[in-house]
């Protein structure tokens, strides 16, 4: 075995059988920034064997206090050159597949399709009802994450066995308009809680990946960072959503 997962497979959940799991997994990111830079570091250091990524935007100065795969010297590269290299000289046994473009219901199918999970590390609710939706169709889980100051949520969705984004979040897109860059920076990002956050998205969906019990299914995951807790509230499918409730 691989002397650079030695500390990995001797966990007892994981071992050489785990490992090899990994090494056979895809895994998509949809979002290079606070929480993507922390999900697609570890997952990429974790040995996921396929990762794949997209962002449409270049890194700006405002973003280095929290976005871990990027630094002073890649202000003006789109993120996605950025991240795709540090991810390349952390882990260069895998494979890094970058798209710089922005997620749309026209082209999100071909991006994602074929990857075991999609995470969504994205601050838009318009964006996140079109990974929701794709996901849906093409039976792929999706765990979202958001941050907020201090908080942040994670949820895991695979319906028919857990609800759906839209089953717990069922106002319409129209509801949540995509935000403008000045109004995406004047919402509170504290670096360590977007790497919480991200780091949680990247271990459901490795605990997914070796097969583990999901602690996560059916629960939305609140963390506090004030007062250091996490909270597990339960969610349940809605049989009307108009995204999963045909299952």
């Amino acid at each position: 075995m691989n002397d650079r997962y030695c500390r990995q497979v001797i966990i007892p959940q994981i071992g050489a059988e785990g490992q090899e799991k990994l090494s056979r997994s895809g895994v998509f990111v949809i979002g290079a920034g606070g929480l993507g830079s922390s999900a697609l570091f570890y997952l990429a250091s974790a040995g996921v064997g396929r990762i794949g990524f997209a962002d449409s935007d270049s890194v700006c100065l405002s973003n280095l206090n929290r976005q871990i795969l990027h630094n002073i010297r890649d202000i003006g590269r789109y993120k996605t050159d950025s991240g795709r290299e540090k991810l390349v000289n952390l882990n260069d046994e895998i494979e890094i597949i970058s798209f710089n473009e922005r997620i749309t219901d026209l082209n999100i199918k071909n991006i994602i399709n074929g990857y075991d999970i999609v995470l969504g590390a994205v601050d838009s609710f318009e964006t996140r009802f079109i990974i929701n939706r794709a996901c849906i169709s093409l039976n792929i889980p999706y765990i979202d994450g958001g941050i907020n100051g201090f908080s942040g949520c994670v949820m895991f969705s695979s319906p028919p066995q857990t609800p759906c984004f839209s089953c717990v979040f069922p106002l319409s897109a129209k509801k949540h308009p995509a935000r403008t860059s000045k109004e995406k920076e004047a919402t509170g990002a504290l670096g360590a809680t977007a790497g919480v956050i991200g780091t949680f998205q990247a271990n459901i969906a490795l605990l997914r990946l070796l097969g583990r019990p999901n602690p996560a299914a059916n629960k939305l995951l609140i963390y506090d960072g004030l007062q250091m807790s996490v909270d597990h509230v339960d969610i349940k499918r809605n049989d009307k959503c108009p995204a999963c409730g045909h299952y």
